[in-house]
This record gives structure tokens, C-alpha cells and sequence, in this order.
């Protein structure tokens, strides 16, 4: 999940799913950005920023389950997913 933010200030919860990874999707997002790519959502803002992410067998399943969120509950979602991979990558947290 991540953060788009656009030129008029309104700001938006991205929620996508991908079989690659987290640094790889979210390099991509930061790429369109950085060309100014307007045909893809997170291209015509002005700033993104990755919030966490979440592992799940069923990818599908996690990302429309995930979008029926309101944004406080996808905001704490993602904060749960930051902590559990710090805590597993770095053992703190």
C-alpha cells in the first residue's frame, strides 16, 4: 500500500497486489512519477510513498478484501505489515 499524493493536495490510498516484490512495485510506482507517466494512477501525482505491505496466499482474494477498507483501517493495516517486517527483517520493533 502506499501514499499518492496530487498536485491539488488530495491525497489517496493506493492498494495493488503483485507477485514481485514490494521494492520492485513500488520502484515502479516512483519511476512513473519521476517521468511524469500520466497514463498510470500513481504517475500523475506529485509525490508516493510506500506505507507497508502485506503477504497473503491468495493475492486476489487480500487486495479486494483490502480495498473494501475505509482509510483509517488500510492506514493501520499497513502500519501492522511495516512492523511485522521490520520486526522479522531486524528482530526489533
Amino acid at each position: 500500500m502506499g501514499r499518492v499524493t496530487f498536485p491539488s493536495g488530495k491525497s489517496t490510498i493506493y492498494t495493488g497486489q503483485t507477485s514481485r516484490s514490494v521494492y520492485e512495485r513500488a520502484g515502479e510506482h516512483l519511476r512513473y512519477q519521476k517521468n511524469g507517466d500520466r497514463q498510470h494512477y500513481t504517475g500523475r501525482g506529485v509525490k508516493f510513498e510506500v506505507l507497508g505491505s502485506v503477504f497473503s496466499n491468495n493475492r486476489f482474494k487480500a487486495e479486494k478484501t483490502i480495498k473494501g477498507l475505509s482509510r483509517e483501517e488500510k492506514e493501520r493495516l499497513a502500519r501492522q505489515g511495516a512492523r511485522n517486517y521490520k520486526k522479522k527483517r531486524f528482530g526489533f520493533w
